[in-house]
């Protein structure tokens, strides 16, 4: 199984951070910084991304992969806290190993709406065409993007999901692109469409403390996915961000901090570890 770097700062009860596609650990870094003024942060890069080695592994296998790092740390039952893609490793990691896991935030969370999985992603996880398209959408919002933005002058505000959808894939190591970026967030994408089934199932059996948390003009994962997600937990907390895209953790990191301190506190009134 493929090494996690992992970024390990403050003291305290754990919060677990978890990426999704076209990300790193850096996306975090606000979030981070806030939560390890009292909380042991752990922030690691998937395989395939940022500074870890080897190539990527299935949803499950990474859930699993974490659970190791939790424990060889000596850190877990942890606070999880996954964004997209991340979500989704997130709800595997407390199924699968509900130990380890006292309370879950998931933010802008994988998942079908109204049980179909998106085209758009269907396109993405297609042998050899998908790896096309991955690089095809680095080049354009990696590059074209931000220099049609410099040039226009455009505001974020005005187009979030082209302004989001950059600035979350411009997020690896600065100044430079990551080798075979495209054929890591395809296969990514075909462990999605293999393992979102699983996902669903295991929302239903979860009763820890969550808070699902979206942002109202999320162009890559519908609200109404949260909304789902939110209805299928027996505890939940549903918290739509106004003015906000899918890069939450870069857009609204202060609303994700409040997000953890909240099941924080819920997880200490039910008694769970």
């Amino acid at each position: 199984m493929s090494e996690f770097f992992v970024v390990d700062e403050g003291a305290g009860p754990t919060v677990l951070l978890i990426h999704g596609l076209w990300a790193s650990s850096r996306d975090w870094g606000p979030v981070a910084s806030a939560l390890a003024a009292d909380h042991r942060v752990l922030v690691p890069d998937r395989p395939g991304y940022g500074r870890s080695g080897g190539g990527p592994l299935s949803m499950a296998d990474t859930a699993d992969g974490l659970a190791d790092t939790l424990r060889s740390r000596g850190s877990g039952p942890a606070i999880v806290v996954g964004h997209s893609y991340g979500g989704g490793v997130a709800v595997l990691l407390a199924a699968r190993h509900p130990s380890l896991v006292s309370g879950l935030v998931l933010v802008a969370t994988v998942g079908r709406t109204g049980g179909r999985y998106p085209w758009n992603r269907r396109v993405l996880a297609a042998p050899l065409i998908g790896e096309v398209t991955c690089a095809a959408r680095l080049f354009v919002f990696g590059w074209l993007a931000p220099l049609a933005r410099r040039v226009v002058g455009s505001s974020p505000r005005r187009s979030p999901p082209l302004s989001t959808v950059a600035e979350t894939e411009r997020s690896q190591v600065p100044g430079t692109w990551q080798p075979g970026l495209w054929r890591t967030v395809a296969a990514d994408e075909r462990s999605l469409l293999r393992e979102i089934a699983s996902i669903e199932t295991s929302l239903s059996e979860l009763t820890l403390p969550t808070a699902v948390v979206t942002g109202a003009l999320d162009g890559s994962v519908p609200p109404s996915v949260a909304v789902q997600t939110a209805a299928q937990l027996e505890s939940a907390e549903l918290v739509i961000l106004p003015e906000t895209g899918h890069s939450v953790p870069r857009e609204a990191p202060d609303a994700l901090v409040s997000a953890v301190r909240s099941v924080e506190k819920r997880v200490g009134e039910h008694g769970r570890p």
